[in-house]
């Protein structure tokens, strides 16, 4: 609502901001943006972490690093420095580029123009005496603050790619600015990978002789071990632990077969001593020549022979026993004292081999060591003589033909956009912080009192406008507003009832209730009741003179003030207008209202005015003005306080009423009213109150 209101408003700020940024279009100059493309290397597969999503993290944290080193203070004076300096090569091969489309290159700017582009530059940003009284200081400081402003780095989407752009209102300058930074950084970074593996190689061929002769030591002390302990390898050693182990098996065997062997003839002797039968013993014994004189014995007990010829082969079972269990006992000394030679050839071989063993591999160790600086010290020859950067040059910028600024025409819809948002925030702040009354509905939310109506804004009238406005035009706004507030405030003279007295209030001067009193008075004439007004303004009226001289009314012999101090009569103090039939007393400037209305008898003075005419319109003093506007109210069927429209603030308002209603008191109606309003732009409001009424009359 607020913004319908004040939609021309809007509208002018709307047109302004398209017209300047019309005029700001047409006054900036045409940018031209060149682009030069970097590509940074692939890593080597063996950098390469493990986790896919940690490689591509590797690219990327690369890739800013080198947008933050293009977009370094020490990058741009480098490349400051290369443009203050252009080579013969670049210029020719710009010349010619642009003599056809057909070059290979992209076609520069011609040699005076790059000559002259620092300075150009600096003429742009700084008058030419300012920058000659500066130190060479702050003309660096120039040139890196205006490539600085025109430069443009950033990444091509998620590639290794770089884009470095450079925007400047000449489009051979443009592209070379942008290959000039993209070439310098290169041959910096390659400059810079150089004197690195330069350094590195010193350090290299440095490190070589001493590594040299530790490897030569080294060599010399494992041939004089070999040469002194003779020739051993690990197979000599699996050898003789292969035979210790075969003759310990030996050993064991032997000594069980030993064992078995003893505890054979133990068990025939411990029979024997027993007295054991000879099957028994046979048993033991295991041969079968003492089985079968065993079988004979037993079948021929008492044959003296067979017992002693068994006897005798029992004799000789247990000799043969004793014979073997001795060759078992020489076999396994024998294999003992071989297994003795073979601990001690096992011992020397291990510690020969020990000593081999700590010899070869500082060997080795120090042979790989030299062979991998003499392969680092052939690849950093080769990369010292093919200096690599990293980074490349995927493309060159080329002159571009379209410009990157907009037309001023692409200008004018933004800045009218922008302007009419500026106008209407502008307005909505307005509206924010305006106290005034604009509406019936926010008047009685404010005022806490019923608000009756408006009046609209009568002009800059005289009586005789007034008159003619009000009974000569009864179908217009004004007479039509007046007629249906008097209506509303005294509705018993629409009835012909009983007398009325109102009371008008104005919140502040020059609110219009002087005109809205006699527009009043004129409208009860019409209703054909007799109206006294009553004017108690201070300084007196000027509309109620003009009143008084244009219609020939006489002047009163007696004031208000006369009346009611009983000085006079009543009809003293009234000048009765008859052309226009309303009756007039008023107040001289000089006697003290407030004095005369605490000593008056109010009921005696309302029932004498109530008796002579049916409508009292009293035009009281301020409500600020001082406690009169309490008195009065006593004399009053009805107040109605004015307030001006959109200019009178709601403290304001709401400090009259509030005194008003200070002694709580309601008999008395107390109501508010809106004087002087602008129909027109009331309406833009659409309150959908009286005001639209009002609008449709007038059309």
């Amino acid at each position: 609502m607020t913004l319908a209101s004040s939609k021309w408003i809007i509208l002018l700020f709307a047109v302004v901001g398209g017209i300047l940024a019309a005029l700001a279009g047409i006054t900036r100059p045409i940018m031209y943006e060149a682009s030069s493309q970097l590509i940074i290397d692939a890593p080597a597969r063996a950098a390469l972490p493990a986790s896919p999503g940690s490689a591509q993290d590797m690219i990327d944290s690369s890739i800013d690093d080198h947008i933050t080193m293009l977009s370094s203070e020490s990058h741009l004076r480098r490349v400051a420095a290369a443009l203050r300096q252009p080579s013969p090569a670049s210029a020719t091969a710009q010349t010619q580029a642009g003599k056809g489309s057909s070059s290979h290159g992209p076609a520069l700017a011609d040699p005076p123009t790059l000559h002259s582009f620092a300075g150009d530059l600096l003429k742009r940003l700084w008058p030419r005496d300012v920058v000659s009284t500066n130190a060479p200081q702050a003309a660096e400081a120039a040139e890196v603050k205006a490539l600085r402003k025109g430069v443009r780095v950033g990444q091509e989407l998620r590639s290794r790619v770089i884009s470095v752009g450079f925007s400047d209102d000449d489009p051979a300058r443009a592209a070379l600015v942008a290959n000039t930074f993209t070439k310098t950084y290169v041959d910096d970074l390659a400059q810079k990978s150089q004197a690195s593996d330069m350094q590195e190689l010193d350090a290299v061929v440095a490190s070589l002789p001493k590594l040299q002769n530790e490897l030569v030591d080294a060599s010399n002390r494992l041939e004089e071990y070999r040469l002194s302990h003779g020739a051993v390898d690990q197979g000599s050693a699996d050898k003789v632990a292969g035979e210790r182990a075969d003759l310990s098996q030996q050993i064991s065997m032997s000594k069980a077969d030993l064992a078995a062997l003893e505890s054979r003839l133990q068990r025939i002797q411990e029979l024997r001593k027993q007295g054991a039968a000879a099957a028994t013993l046979a048993e033991a014994a295991g041969t079968q020549e003492l089985a079968d004189l065993s079988a004979r014995v037993a079948g021929a007990p008492a044959d003296k022979d067979l017992a002693n010829a068994f006897s005798v082969a029992v004799e000789k079972a247990i000799a043969d026993i004793v014979a073997e269990a001795d060759i078992y006992r020489a076999q396994v000394e024998a294999l003992g004292n071989r297994m003795r030679v073979l601990d001690a050839v096992a011992a020397d071989t291990a510690s020969r081999l020990a000593g081999l063993r700590a010899l070869e591999p500082q060997v080795s160790l120090l042979t790989q060591r030299y062979n991998e600086l003499l392969g680092r010290q052939q690849d950093l020859k080769r990369r010292i003589g093919a200096p690599s950067a990293g980074v490349s040059v995927l493309s060159v910028a080329w002159p571009p033909t379209i410009p990157q600024t907009l037309p001023p025409v692409f200008l004018v819809p933004p800045g009218m956009i922008a302007f009419g948002l500026l106008g209407a925030v502008l307005v909505l702040m307005r509206n924010r912080f305006d106290r005034t009354l604009r509406g019936e509905t926010e008047a009685e939310a404010v005022l806490r009192i019923p608000c009756v109506g408006l009046v609209p804004e009568p002009g800059r009238m005289h009586a005789k406008q007034l008159r003619d406005l009000v009974l000569g035009q009864p179908r217009s706004a004004y007479s039509r507003a007046v007629t249906s507030l008097l209506v509303a405030a005294a509705p018993n003279q629409a009835r012909g009832r009983g007398p009325h007295t109102i009371l008008l209030t104005p919140s502040v001067r020059a609110d219009g209730a002087t005109e809205l009193a006699w527009g009043l008075a004129l409208a009860a004439t019409r209703l054909g009741n007799r109206v006294l007004l009553v004017d108690l303004q201070r300084a007196g009226s000027q509309l109620t003179a003009e009143f008084l001289r244009q219609f020939n009314g006489p002047k009163a012999r007696h004031s208000f003030a006369d009346y009611v101090s009983s000085r006079c009569a009543l009809d003293d103090a009234v000048a009765s207008i008859p052309e226009i039939g309303i009756d007039l007393t008023t107040m001289a400037p000089a006697e003290d209202l407030l004095a005369l209305l605490a000593r008056v008898d109010t009921a005696k003075c309302r029932e004498d005015l109530h008796s002579a005419y049916n409508l009292v319109i009293i035009n009281g003093p301020s409500g600020l003005a001082g406690p009169e506007a309490m008195f009065l109210k006593s004399w009053a069927d009805a107040v109605l306080v004015t307030v001006r429209w959109a200019r009178t603030s709601r403290q304001v308002a709401r400090g009259v009423v509030e005194q008003l209603l200070s002694d709580g008191a309601l008999s008395v109606p107390v109501a508010s009213v809106l004087t002087r309003v602008n129909l027109t732009r009331y309406g833009r409001y659409r309150f959908g109150d009286s005001a639209d009424l009002l609008r449709e009359r007038i059309s």
